[in-house]
């Protein structure tokens, strides 16, 4: 369920219904602009005006269910749930009388659809996993239902498309619910859906930019395709933290390192408190950068401030660890061994935080020598771009690393160099040997090596060797990193469809 709340949590601005009266609509208008803009207190203060106004319509209701599903959501509060759920039945209330007057009100039928998906989240929140299937089975029917009233009633297919993703990552002890309700998933249709909801929408298209900027960033590495959609909405909405966010989050993972300092900053200043945890993202995300960059003075700074602020557990692991490895390589042992205690407390589900406690069990055992130390600052050179560095460095010393697990993991960053500076027969040479070490840590560099191979011959032309290598990489990937290394996966198979 993990993944789908991630996926689904960023539902925060499901699409208006058009509503006749005009008086109405231009309320409902303002409320949203607040809404989107973060202004959640002044939001809400519009939608009670709603409710005063117009006590049988489902809008105000709805709208302010919907302030506090995304506070819920973001804050894990009881509380805040309490409200929430106290508003979505009265609006589901009203939206069952419309509905017996009219079971054919395409509109109310949809606003009913976004109702059951904020109740599949909130379900999926409070781990109550059958309750959110069966929501979100009930959403999915009400979606439905609308484009077989109205086939041009486009704005529905946003909520079919993000179920297709969310459900393409239940974990497979979860199946028999997904089985149990009749779901189904297919990433290719929801990417198409989500497509077709922004191009075709007759509602602003700030929801589908905002999902389509997500999905492009972390399940299909096209980061320029990211940047266009995330940007297309940040100018209207100056002071949505969430957005900066994932705009900052897009640009680390495109390695552009410099250019997200200013959007987590912006989020960092504008400290919105209805969603405190993006605030201490923004510092994790900027201990990211900084030690990508090998500042790791700056990197410790950041990342302590993470774990000042942090309410949650995810990223604490990963955070701790490279705290330790910063101290370390800073000659402070003491704080090296307290941070490296910590690495095993993280998330279990983020593959990040797994990683991290892998790690720290290691260094625990066998320590940490100048080898590994080496090989972190050769890995964050990959990610701020410096290729020959690593090229100069990593060529002629690898022979000599005794550790099998130290040569593969400097023969997977020598062959991302090489690749990069278009040495391509050297890239596959050095990804091939990877192959022939035996190790029982960092398994990830067997589909990783695979998907080097895979990009390399695609370059040089040789497709066919590039779909087997590629074939080869998706059934081997299923060790560390494998969300990053599938997304990676997913986008060289879009290269190859395209070319």
């Amino acid at each position: 369920m993990k993944k789908i709340i991630i996926i689904c949590f960023l539902l925060l601005f499901p699409l208006h219904s058009h509503i006749n009266a005009q008086s109405l609509q231009s309320l409902v208008n303002k409320g949203l602009a607040k809404s989107y803009n973060m202004e959640l207190e002044a939001a809400e203060k519009i939608y009670n005006r709603i409710i005063d106004l117009y006590p049988n319509e489902p809008h105000g209701y709805y709208y302010i269910a919907q302030i506090y599903y995304w506070t819920f959501l973001g804050s894990k509060d009881k509380g805040e749930y309490q409200v929430f759920s106290k508003f979505s039945n009265l609006a589901q209330e009203k939206i069952d009388r419309m509905l017996e007057q009219d079971e054919k009100n395409v509109r109310m039928i949809f606003l009913a659809g976004n109702l059951a998906l904020f109740n599949a989240m909130a379900n999926a929140t409070n781990e109550s996993s059958v309750d959110a299937f069966w929501a979100s089975k009930s959403s999915v029917n009400y979606f439905e239902k609308v484009l077989q009233l109205n086939p041009k009633f486009y704005d529905a297919y946003l909520g079919l498309g993000l179920f297709d993703y969310a459900m393409s990552f239940v974990p497979e002890f979860l199946q028999w619910a997904v089985n149990l309700t009749g779901l189904s998933s297919d990433k290719e249709r929801g990417l198409r859906y989500i497509k077709t909801a922004f191009n075709k929408g007759s509602s602003e298209t700030t929801e589908s930019a905002f999902h389509l900027a997500k999905i492009y960033t972390d399940y299909l590495a096209e980061f320029d395709s990211a940047y266009s959609y995330i940007q297309a909405i940040i100018p209207k909405y100056p002071r949505n933290t969430l957005f900066h966010y994932q705009y900052a989050v897009s640009l680390i993972k495109g390695r552009e390192l410099d250019r997200a300092i200013q959007p987590l900053n912006t989020v960092i200043r504008l400290n919105n408190k209805r969603f405190p945890q993006i605030t201490a993202l923004a510092h994790y995300r900027k201990g990211e950068i900084y030690f990508k960059k090998n500042q790791f003075k700056s990197a410790i700074k950041e990342y302590e401030q993470f774990l000042d602020l942090s309410k949650e557990l995810d990223f604490t692991g990963i955070a701790a660890l490279n705290i330790a490895i910063s101290n370390k390589m800073l000659g402070d042992d003491e704080e090296y061994i307290k941070y490296l205690d910590l690495a095993s407390d993280g998330n279990p589900d983020l593959y990040e935080d797994s990683y991290a406690k892998s790690k720290s069990e290691i260094f625990h055992e066998k320590g940490i020598d100048e080898n590994d130390l080496m090989l972190v600052r050769m890995k964050n050179f990959i990610e701020s771009g410096k290729n020959k560095i690593i090229y100069d460095s990593l060529k002629h010393i690898i022979d000599s690393f005794e550790d099998n697990h130290q040569k593969v993991l400097g023969l997977t960053y020598l062959s991302v160099a090489a690749l990069n500076l278009k040495k391509y027969a050297e890239s596959v040479r050095a990804a091939e040997n990877v192959l022939t070490i035996k190790i029982s840590q960092e398994k990830w560099v067997i589909p990783f090596s695979y998907l080097l191979q895979a990009k390399a011959n695609w370059i040089v032309g040789e497709k066919n060797e590039a779909r087997q290598f590629l074939s080869k990489a998706e059934s081997e990937n299923k060790y560390e990193f494998q969300d990053y290394i599938q997304s990676k996966i997913e986008n060289l198979k879009r290269r190859l469809r395209r070319s």
